[in-house]
């Protein structure tokens, strides 16, 4: 099957005590853009609009399963304190509960974590994906689709193989979130903090 070079534009929705939440969104002049069969998107999200067409609108949820699967415990660590430091100081800059910080581990992964609660002596931090466990609602339109060319296909390559750890693109529902960086799966600590 030829691969196809999207774009869309959407808004994503979660559900919080019955009210709809507006959690992400694309800028109209800035739509998503990926080929499909790359592994790029998730493979639940491709499924419903690999096939649409330019100008095609679309509305569809997905469940916990089909997204970013349940909350995983072991993905909530108590890491020591003092990894956190920075010239023999806690670094409360960017560090704080609430706070979103990178980290790395022994391979040199980098993993994003949220920051749960600070303690005297750890950092409680959950590794799990920000949607974890939530159903996500995504509504939008497709605002190209074509058979991608030889020259989209070599820059899209290009861009899943450069390092995007510092990239701050924000799209949720990409499989490698972060614009390609590795879905975070915190695979025992390890991790060195990395600003």
């Amino acid at each position: 099957m030829a691969k196809k070079f999207i774009g869309v534009e959407y808004k994503l929705y979660t559900e919080n005590a019955g009210e709809k939440v507006l959690r992400e969104e694309t800028r109209e002049d800035r739509p998503f853009v990926f080929v499909s069969g790359m592994g790029y998107t998730l493979e639940s999200f491709e499924k419903h609009i690999v096939d649409l067409n330019e100008d095609d609108e679309f509305d569809f949820t997905l469940s916990p399963e089909e997204a970013y699967g349940k909350v995983e415990v072991d993905r909530i660590l108590e890491l020591d304190r003092s990894i956190f430091q920075m010239n023999g100081h806690f670094d409360h800059e960017h560090i704080f509960e609430g706070a979103d910080v990178p980290m790395q581990n022994d391979e040199g992964a980098i993993l994003h974590g949220k920051v749960l609660k600070i303690t005297d002596e750890t950092v409680i931090m959950d590794f799990n994906h920000p949607l974890a466990g939530e159903a996500i609602q995504y509504v939008g339109k497709i605002v190209e689709s074509h058979e991608a060319t030889e020259d989209e296909m070599n820059r899209f390559i290009a861009f899943l193989t450069e390092d995007h750890s510092g990239c701050s693109c924000d799209h949720d529902h990409c499989s490698h979130d972060h614009c390609g960086c590795d879905h975070h799966h915190h695979d025992g600590c390890g991790c060195g903090h990395c600003h």
